[in-house]
């Protein structure tokens, strides 16, 4: 079980703080160094802690996942111990300068002078916090310049601010305007046409702004040459008889090259013992591996979001095959064989970590050392739902226990956890298993043994296998298995001269280019569409006067369609008169024969569709009642984005709904989930047998449920002779290229409560 770390520098929140000053020793054990700072003198000692969690501090729990950027609730000193005015709240990894006892510089104060490419990450940082904090209620805390500290290239929040009235991005726009005077030369006018989108209400969610900001420090970072090394070892350990765990390359091998598929490093902690713990954690890099090698991974293809969803589905395959492999052994509870996983991938500018499990993957820059993946283990779960505080959570018996690790039941059940950091200086990764990570040994040694390699003083071989002697000497209680990644990244002499960004106006018109050229030299190419996630290429088009003229008028004529639809539905003497004039032109089934060769028949009252979004319900448009429709009436969803292996077909009239959206430089991506079949189908319409999908892979939810071993699904049916094309059934998920779909559906209509296969967003999360 991992023990928490003695944080002796803390933060006060409180009224009972205003009556001390420098020197106070509060409940005889706090330490006043100045304002609101103290210093714990008996860190060995567990705080006060609260019989109930108030709603004061509930969000620094719930922000739990946000280490990173958020201190956390260290204890309560009430005003009965303390005889204080009121209850103190003390917070921990608050943005403190321990040498000089004195609070991180304000990101305002740090901005002037900064390199472009790190005033953008700040920015990055702040985007992607947006959203977590708007719904935990402290958005506010992105507004208040005394509160957002830096520590290198990371955001550090001092507190958390709650919002009197929530915020929008508008708000967020008209404080980075206060920098653009300060703003480095090439992102200048890219800043400013920024927050004029920000300020006017046409950037209007955090994914969306960091969209633009994702262009932006992709331009950024081929101003730098970038190197990765990175050595690996595994070792039994001094007690075990047989060492469970497993990396990638394998133990005792370095590497030197570029970011690329070949920049990986991998570390597995097998879970079973002698029944199969090592064969888990062999099982999981060898899948990993496979689907690593499919990735095309280079400049062109640069897609964040595509990469994440790729790495996400590459976990539950490795999920898949170990737990495929337990139920065919007819393994059970204790007896099924699993693994953790912690994963890194360096990919141009960025670095990329998966992770399931406790495994850890720690970021050490030359300003500290920072865990960076959050243990699935029992206590966290208890910090991240905000029952609990930390160290009170750590004192449960089950405190370590962990919740999720891949192979022990379906992936429907697993949520990987994928990060990634852009990176704008000279950093290591350090992946390792608890026989390392336990009783705090990385933050003990990290000055001493990790940090001189990015000095040259030593290389990532010496140190790796320093951590390991460590860990066996100070800890010696389990397998170890350390991976280092040690990635440089130096700016060209003609970095600074690079061409100035620039960023388009989100209402410009668009023409999507789906090709797989390299990134534009001018971010005047690039710019987002309505959902803010587009990561492929475009091409700005320069519309001229009589276009906007044209535009507004399509807006009138629009606008006097919605009043005729209104009409029509609402008004009754204005609806009989539009069928008795719709019965004389078509006939009296309201149907317009649009005299393809197929004699495809169009409902006249169906909206047309341009765009799907995650959530929204379709149906496939029918070719005349009771028809189950040819190949242009029906839909064939792929066994996976980019797959030209069809997994199956859906006949026309079935319902579907969006249940996943992914943006690629070959365009959009749905994800389906069947919600119902027309009833003519018969029921026992043969399943896909060639290919299992892994598509289906969620964000990772705030409280995942433990891991409960599930029976394996049924052999699917072998399709018959009479069937060319697997018909999918209520439940099943496939994928389609949006542009693909749009021309074969009506627009969000109301799925029927009362049809199999009822669609149920199971991956909802309702804490961001």
């Amino acid at each position: 079980m991992q023990n928490s770390v003695a944080k002796h520098y803390l933060w006060a929140l409180g009224e009972g703080i205003k009556g001390c000053k420098p020197g106070d020793l509060i409940a005889g054990r706090y330490l006043v160094k100045r304002d609101r700072l103290l210093v714990d003198t008996q860190p060995e000692h567990l705080p006060e802690l609260p019989e109930e969690i108030p709603s004061v501090v509930t969000p620094y729990l719930r922000l739990f996942a946000y280490q990173l950027h958020v201190p956390q609730v260290y204890g309560l000193v009430s005003s009965q111990r303390s005889k204080l005015s009121g209850d103190l709240w003390l917070l921990e990894n608050a943005p403190i300068l321990k040498v000089t006892e004195s609070l991180m510089p304000e990101l305002a104060d740090s901005w002037k002078g900064a390199a472009a490419m790190r005033q953008l990450n700040w920015l990055w940082q702040m985007a992607q916090l947006w959203q977590p904090c708007i719904s935990q209620g402290v958005a506010s805390t992105l507004l208040t310049p005394e509160l957002l500290r830096v520590e290198g290239q990371l955001v550090r929040f001092l507190e958390l601010q709650p919002d009197r009235k929530p915020p929008n991005l508008s708000h967020l726009g008209k404080l980075w305007q206060q920098w653009l005077e300060d703003a480095h030369p090439a992102i200048a006018n890219f800043l400013r046409q920024l927050c004029q989108q920000m300020v006017a209400g046409q950037v209007r969610h955090g994914e969306q702004l960091m969209g633009q900001l994702d262009k932006a420090l992709a331009k950024c970072g081929r101003a730098y040459d970038r190197h990765v090394e990175i050595a690996t070892g595994t070792d039994v350990g001094r007690a075990r008889a047989h060492n469970e765990d497993a990396c990638y390359p394998p133990s005792g091998t370095v590497f030197a090259g570029n970011p690329g598929s070949e920049a990986c490093a991998i570390v597995c902690d097998g879970i079973g013992g002698q029944d199969g713990g090592e064969i888990a954690s062999e099982e999981a890099i060898a899948v990993l591996r496979e689907k690593l090698d499919q990735m095309p991974l280079h400049q062109a293809n640069w897609d964040p979001l595509s990469l994440t969803s790729k790495l996400e589905r590459a976990a539950c395959a490795a999920n898949d095959k170990i737990a495929s492999r337990n139920d065919t052994e007819h393994r059970q509870g204790r007896q099924r064989m699993g693994t953790t996983l912690v994963m890194a991938l360096a990919h141009i500018h960025e670095l990329y970590v998966a992770h399931v499990g406790d495994s850890r993957a720690y970021w050490i820059t030359r300003t500290g050392c920072y865990q960076v993946t959050l243990d699935d283990d029992v206590a966290c779960r208890e910090v991240r739902l905000g029952y609990s505080l930390y160290r009170d959570a750590l004192e449960q018996v089950a405190a370590g226990a962990l919740i999720q690790a891949l192979g022990i039941t379906s992936s429907n059940t697993l949520h990987p956890t994928v990060q990634r950091f852009p990176v704008d200086e000279d950093c290591v990764l350090l992946l390792c298993s608890d026989g390392l990570s336990d009783k705090d040994r990385v933050e003990e040694c990290w000055e001493a043994e990790i940090l001189p390699i990015l000095d040259g003083s030593i290389g990532v071989a010496a140190a790796r296998d320093r951590l390991i002697e460590i860990a066996n000497t100070r800890n010696g209680h389990d397998n170890v298995t350390v991976a280092l990644i040690h990635c440089q990244a130096h700016l060209r002499d003609e970095g600074n001269t690079f061409t100035e960004l620039s960023v388009a106006p989100l209402d410009t018109p668009i023409e999507l280019i789906a090709d797989s050229e390299d990134l534009p030299t001018d971010l005047t190419e690039l710019t987002t569409l309505g959902d803010g996630n587009y990561q492929g290429k475009t091409r700005l088009l320069h519309p001229e006067k009589s276009k906007s003229s044209f535009s507004l008028l399509l807006k009138i004529l629009f606008l006097l369609g919605l009043g005729g639809v209104f009409a029509y539905f609402f008004i009754p003497p204005v609806g009989r008169a539009i069928d008795t004039a719709g019965e004389s032109i078509f006939g009296k089934r309201g149907l317009i024969n649009v005299g393809t060769p197929r004699e495809k028949r169009v409902e006249a009252v169906a909206s047309p569709v341009k765009s799907l979004e995650t959530g929204s319900f379709i149906e496939i448009r029918s070719s005349a009642a009771g028809e189950l429709g040819t190949e242009g009436d029906r839909l064939d969803l792929r066994v996976a984005i980019g797959e030209l292996t069809v997994k199956g077909t859906v006949p026309a009239g079935s319902i579907l709904q969006v249940t996943n959206k992914q943006l690629t430089p070959q365009g959009n991506w749905l994800e389906l989930k069947v919600c119902s079949i027309p009833e003519i189908v018969p029921a026992n319409s043969p399943k896909p047998s060639s290919n299992k999908d892994f598509s289906r892979v969620s964000k990772p939810a705030l409280n995942p449920s433990p891991a409960v071993a599930t029976p394996s699904p049924s052999p699917a049916v072998k399709p018959t002779l009479e069937v060319e094309i697997a018909k999918l059934q209520a439940g099943e998920i496939g994928w389609i290229q949006e542009k693909a779909a749009v021309d074969k559906v009506l627009s969000n209509p109301a799925p029927n409560p009362n049809q199999q296969g009822k669609c149920v967003d199971s991956d909802s999360n309702p804490n961001g």
